[in-house]
């Protein structure tokens, strides 16, 4: 995640709750996802930067650009982006869309896994994966994978807070530090 974690960590929360209440999760998250998207782009980025402009402003342009996109989003969701702007929040919206999709996923049993390889995994291998996973963590798992040919052999895995280094890499690393100490 980015610098803002901390900062957006409890706008996520009160944006998942909002949610919650109004029953709402899928129409946030299109709007947080619409967000994010926003938010990455380089100009917008530029935008948020500017002394000389003021929230108001910087929130107007943002909501412009939302409203171009003809997202669904809750009535709500105009005054998340103001206040985000009044309190210099607003180049936050990623990391605040991010959290949100992960207590989302977390609220619906879900979870998504990153695993990185030093080859490509068999659709076998990768079953195997989602499956221990699943039961170890009780939940639905869904993978994305990436290629790192500097792991040697093996994978590293990254489930919310869980890490599995299982790499060749990591394990020489962990020898490394044992034979230093």
């Amino acid at each position: 995640m980015s610098e803002f974690e901390t900062a957006a960590r409890p706008y996520a929360k009160a944006v998942f709750e909002t949610a919650s209440e109004a029953g709402a999760l899928s129409e946030w998250a299109d709007a947080m996802q619409a967000s994010m998207a926003i938010a990455s782009d380089d100009d917008m980025q530029a935008l948020f930067k500017l002394p000389s402009m003021l929230a108001s402003e910087k929130a107007e342009i943002f909501l412009g650009v939302f409203t171009g996109l003809k997202v669904n989003a809750p009535a709500e969701f105009k005054n998340l982006i103001m206040l985000l702007a009044e309190n210099g929040r607003l180049e936050a919206i990623g990391s605040i869309s991010e959290i949100y999709e992960s207590l989302k996923q977390e609220a619906e049993g879900k979870i998504e896994v990153q695993v990185t390889s030093a080859q490509t995994l068999s659709e076998n291998e990768l079953a195997n994966i989602s499956a221990s996973l699943a039961k170890r963590l009780g939940k639905q798992v869904s993978i994305t994978t990436e290629i790192d040919e500097s792991l040697i052999a093996g994978a590293i895995i990254h489930a919310g807070d869980l890490v599995i280094d299982g790499s060749a890499r990591g394990s020489l690393n962990k020898l490394s530090t044992a034979l230093n100490k």
